[in-house]
């Protein structure tokens, strides 16, 4: 019986056992079991993180990257170099997981977006520099999935849409502003590790008319694919560092375990139930960024600013095009 299922069917076991014979040569010949137990927040961070993260468009690295910076005080290109080698092993499960269930995703979309925003963050890497501090980078995208979140729940609480991927016609405009938005996607993803997924489900949602329910899903695929590519990059440049690998020995049990949770749950219990976690998830994250940083009127002004500013942006997405892009 074994010899007769399909090996597709067991890629997401198979991925499992190749980064767990990974993970166990990392902690013993080079990082060691202490780096584990010195690191256990971030271990138990991921176990929520990369299951919210999965299941929702924000990726892990939307709770990795806070407790890297703001806990564990570290540069914030070190933390984005750890998020992506930590979303190639979460998400690329997710994604496996994804595969093996046969759950719809826009493959004309994504092919496009991956390739676009990976020009973007090469582009980052080498020759544009995060301009913001780690506080006021956090009040930025903090500010940002607020009215990202707000944006989705306000627009789509009304609508019924078709749960279809049918092949997306986009040519002209319409193609040169989709690859413009994932390309700025992959420049946000250089400085903090995550965001391009963030900004694909936001123009699946709101230019194509995607479901959640495809969004998502969609959306951890490019994640995955980006993660993958950007980790390969920054091994062969240098950029991962003892530190890195330590918290990696801490997190990859953990994430390969929750994050096809993550995903499986939320495509099981629909688009409505992942409107309301993504909400609940960017208020949650935006109070804990209020109280760390709301002390100093700069910050407050900012996020102001960035959610004004990304409120009349989206919704002028949105407005683009209300044909449905199928």
């Amino acid at each position: 019986m074994f010899l007769q299922r399909p090996l597709y069917k067991d890629a997401l076991h198979l991925f499992r056992f190749f980064c767990l014979i990974l993970w166990l040569l990392l902690t013993v010949y080079i990082t060691g079991f202490a780096g584990i137990a010195e690191n256990y927040i971030l271990s138990f961070a991921m176990m929520a993180g990369a299951f919210v993260g999965s299941a929702t468009p924000v990726g892990g690295g939307v709770v990795a990257f806070p407790v890297l910076t703001f806990i564990k005080q570290i540069p914030a290109k070190e933390a984005a170099v750890f998020c992506l080698a930590m979303q190639s092993f979460g998400m690329t499960a997710s994604s496996l997981a994804i595969f093996t269930r046969k759950i719809p995703v826009d493959k004309f979309l994504i092919t496009w977006c991956v390739i676009t925003s990976f020009v973007g963050y090469l582009l980052a890497l080498f020759y544009i520099p995060n301009p913001f501090s780690s506080a006021g980078l956090k009040v930025f995208f903090s500010s940002f999935w607020l009215a990202f979140g707000a944006a989705i729940f306000l627009v789509r609480r009304k609508q019924t849409i078709r749960r279809t991927v049918a092949l997306t016609r986009v040519n002209g405009w319409r193609l040169l502003l989709f690859i413009a938005i994932c390309f700025a996607g992959g420049i946000v993803t250089s400085w903090i590790g995550n965001g391009i997924d963030v900004v694909f489900f936001c123009v699946l949602i709101l230019m194509f008319s995607r479901t959640e329910s495809v969004a998502t899903p969609s959306a951890v695929i490019v994640m995955a694919l980006i993660s993958l590519l950007a980790t390969v990059l920054n091994i062969s440049a240098g950029n991962v560092n003892m530190q890195t690998l330590t918290y990696l020995s801490a997190t990859i049990p953990v994430v390969i375990i929750f994050a096809p949770l993550g995903i499986l749950f939320s495509v099981r219990h629909g688009d409505a139930f992942i409107r309301k976690l993504l909400l609940a998830l960017v208020i949650i994250q935006y109070l804990f960024t209020a109280v760390a940083f709301f002390r100093q009127l700069d910050y407050v002004l900012l996020s102001m600013l960035v959610i004004a500013l990304s409120f009349v942006l989206l919704f002028a997405i949105g407005c683009i095009d209300k044909r449905k892009a199928a």
